[in-house]
Formats: C-alpha cells, structure tokens, sequence
C-alpha cells in the first residue's frame, strides 16, 4: 500500500450474492410489511421463483407495492431480476434447519453449519483481501465487543498475538472509547456486533472516525448505523435480536471471520511463521 493511511475505501465487487442467506440475516430489520414477504420467500422459495409479482404479493399477505418495495430494499431493480438471483441461490442452497425439531443437539449442530455456509457464501473476498492487508502492516490493533462478542474480541486479541502484531482487546465501554480517541491512521480497531446497533460500540466507531483510524466491523446488519461507519465490513450471515443475542451459532459466524482474516494474514505475509513459532515454543515450553 502507498499510503499511510490505513483508512481506505474498497468498492464492493461482490456478485455472487446467496439471496435466502441475505434474507435470513436482514429480515428482523425489515419493516413489518416487508419482513412478510422475507417471511414467505425465506419459507417457500420453490413456489416464489415461478410466481407472479401479483401471485407473490398474495401468498405472502402484503401489497403488490411492498413486494416492489421489498426487492428494492434487497438491491434488485426488478421482480424479475430477484426471482433469477433468488433461482441461482437456490441450486447451492444448503437444507435449512427446522426449528420444531425437537432434537436439540441436532438442531443446534444444524443452525450452526447453516450459519457458517451462510457467511462464506455472502463474503465479500475484496473486503477480505484488503482488511488482511491492513491488519498484518498495522502499527496497533484493538478489538472490541459488548456482552457475548467481548468473548470473540478475546478470541480476535489472541490469534493476532499468535502472530506476533501489536493487538489488545478492549474489556469495557471506557478502556475503548479511550483507546478510539488516541488512534492513528496506522491503526485499527475491529468491531463486532451482530446487531451493528450497540451503542457502546457505536460510540467507539465515532471516536475512531474522528481520529482517522481503520474501522473494521463484523456484523450481521449491512444497513446498520456500524457498517456505515467502518472503513470496511465483514458481514456474517446472522444477523442478531434481542432474543437471539449470544447464541453459538451467532458467535461461531463471528469466530469464522476472525480465523479467516487470521490464517489470511498467515498467508499473505509468510514472514510471521516465525512469530507463530516462537509463541508456539514459548507456550509448550510453560507446560
């Protein structure tokens, strides 16, 4: 990178969008109307490729202008033009768990592989590329989460020190918005949330923003007030509400994210195997 300044935009070039994934993830920030027709697709996507706009409109109990509506919200300009993604999508979607199954370890194995196909088919590998670039020529890099994703910023901390970089995960509201306001543009903070609407975390993007230092988020909302605010987005495919808020499969979407940019890092600067050999020697010699 010729500048300095880690605090790049990247256009997004993704065209390989999964649209029931997508779905799955935004629905609960759709609004009641919308979110019907999300509702139906999501439920009956066989039936949805062969319908009418009219017929879509019907099954679904919305208006014919909340299904126009509805494919704007998602990023078609037409019916037609989501019905052929929506077709696409269908040809490597994987089966999807049913929640009245009663088997609690099967349903939980299920939700959590669905989540985690769900995330790498919606990866942006652009914004991969460059977030992996950033992080391994950082001068300094933070990451922070609130509630269950403090645990993921933990985990973010850690395979960065295995790599040998300057990282710190921030534990409290205080010690991040602290942090945010001294950042160079060398820096980078990485925010997770699921929702992309906490406010503490919110709060630090704003302070990092006026620092010009590189936000990075991971979260499941693309229309949320954090992926605005970053530099760069990585999205996972569970996008979290209040009810679903630390469930596994939610933080296993997030975890994946992390071990990619990690083992991306690994890949794209060779020179920090040594860095993961001399933290490997220094923790089996302690055992």
């Amino acid at each position: 990178m010729q500048s300095s300044n880690l605090n790049t935009v990247v256009e997004n070039n993704s065209t390989n969008d999964n649209v029931l994934a997508k779905l799955r993830g935004r629905k609960m920030h759709l609004s009641p109307a919308l979110m019907k027709v999300a509702e139906y697709v999501i439920k009956e996507p066989q039936k949805v490729i062969h319908q009418t706009l009219v017929e879509l409109a019907d099954r679904s109990g919305s208006s014919e202008a909340s299904v126009v509506r509805f494919c704007r919200d998602v990023g078609y300009s037409s019916f037609a033009a989501f019905k052929i993604d929506l077709s696409i999508s269908l040809l490597r979607e994987s089966p999807q768990i049913d929640d009245s199954d009663s088997d609690c370890v099967k349903n939980s194995l299920a939700k959590t592989i669905n989540s985690l196909n769900d995330t790498a088919s919606l990866l942006d590998r652009a914004v991969l590329d460059q977030t992996v670039k950033l992080l391994g020529r950082a001068d300094n890099i933070y990451f922070f989460g609130v509630g269950a994703s403090a645990a993921i910023a933990a985990y973010g901390e850690y395979r960065m020190m295995r790599l040998g970089l300057k990282t710190r995960a921030l534990t409290d509201m205080h010690s991040a918005v602290m942090t945010a306001s001294c950042m160079s543009n060398k820096d980078v903070i990485v925010l997770v949330s699921g929702s992309g609407s906490t406010a503490d975390i919110i709060n630090a993007a704003y302070k990092a923003k006026r620092q010009d230092g590189c936000i990075i988020a991971i979260t499941g909302n693309t229309h949320s007030e954090l992926a605005s605010l970053a530099s760069f987005s990585l999205h996972t495919a569970v996008s979290e509400s209040p009810f679903s808020a630390g469930a596994f499969y939610s933080k296993a979407a997030q975890m994946f994210v992390i071990d990619l940019m990690a083992n991306g890092i690994l890949n794209t600067f060779p020179r920090m195997k040594d860095s993961v050999a001399r933290t490997a020697e220094a923790i089996f010699s302690k055992q």
